[in-house]
């Protein structure tokens, strides 16, 4: 007899509550109970024209805005990164080198090179009450990154958009970084998680792997340890990137180089996103 965790009961209870189903393994599209009032976050499906990749924190500070910006410039693309932070913690505010200002629906977008890149005016209690992205720009991307900025444990007790779009994804981008909280978080996000996406990226910020201090080495959990052999992708820590954080100066070359790795470990090739955009939450 299979154990359930209680996370994947939790998660089926919001999946029942919000009309996704999943039975005999098989994705259904969300089922509409009414119809949403523009901006509402919980019960509100976000429908985009591209597949999603979300990249999750495992702590604060922990690189995901980085990690998630890199990602999308290193695919040479359009992309859309859409920073769904709680106020006060985006880290797109100085990223874009266009500002277009204010959508109306709760969100300020902005641009950089082949990037839409879309955070949150205002601040929300919880992820559930976060409105849902505006429609894709009319020359569309061909993926969305979701910098989701909220913990996960947060994530899959709650319901609406984000939840949704994290935990019904095939590919996910965890980062933290190479201490022993850092490590911990990391292997607290996995039993989370459970069961993992079909893809999955570690990004573990600081020194190569066998540099990793001994404390940090020595409490790697068992899922951390199953990942990390295969999926583990070292971002190096860049001390410019660290004092002035993203802003209009090119990324750091290591993190680029550390960004394309991840987009090769999930198969995330152009022809191969071109070929998911009418199947928008699967990425291969």
């Amino acid at each position: 007899m299979s154990v359930v965790s209680v996370a994947e009961l939790q998660r089926a209870w919001l999946a029942v509550k919000g009309g996704r189903f999943r039975p005999g393994g098989t994705d259904l599209p969300p089922r509409r109970m009414h119809t949403p009032q523009a901006g509402a976050g919980e019960g509100a499906p976000w429908n985009p024209g591209a597949p999603v990749l979300p990249v999750l924190g495992c702590h604060g500070s922990a690189g995901a805005t980085t990690v998630a910006v890199a990602v999308a410039t290193a695919l040479e693309l359009p992309v859309r990164v859409v920073e769904a932070s709680p106020a006060g913690t985006s880290g797109l505010t100085g990223f874009a080198t266009a500002e277009l200002g204010e959508t109306g629906t709760g969100w300020v977008r902005g641009h950089r090179d082949l990037l839409v890149l879309d955070r949150l005016l205002d601040g929300y209690a919880s992820p559930d009450q976060i409105p849902v992205p505006d429609p894709d720009p009319q020359d569309g991307p061909v993926l969305h990154v979701l910098d989701a900025g909220w913990p996960m444990g947060t994530l899959v007790r709650s319901a609406g958009w984000l939840s949704s779009s994290v935990l019904d994804a095939d590919r996910v981008v965890l980062v933290t970084k190479a201490t022993v909280p850092g490590l911990h978080r990391l292997e607290g996000v996995l039993h989370e998680l459970d069961p993992l996406p079909a893809g999955v990226a570690v990004a573990v910020q600081g020194p190569k792997r066998r540099r990793w201090p001994r404390e940090a080495a020595s409490c790697i959990g068992p899922r951390t340890s199953s990942l990390l052999e295969k999926d583990l992708v070292e971002i190096p820590h860049d001390p410019g990137l660290a004092v002035r954080g993203l802003d209009t100066s090119p990324l750091p070359g290591g993190v680029l180089s550390a960004a394309t790795t991840i987009t090769q470990l999930l198969q995330l090739a152009g022809s191969s996103i071109h070929h998911q955009k009418g199947n928008p939450q699967h990425v291969r």
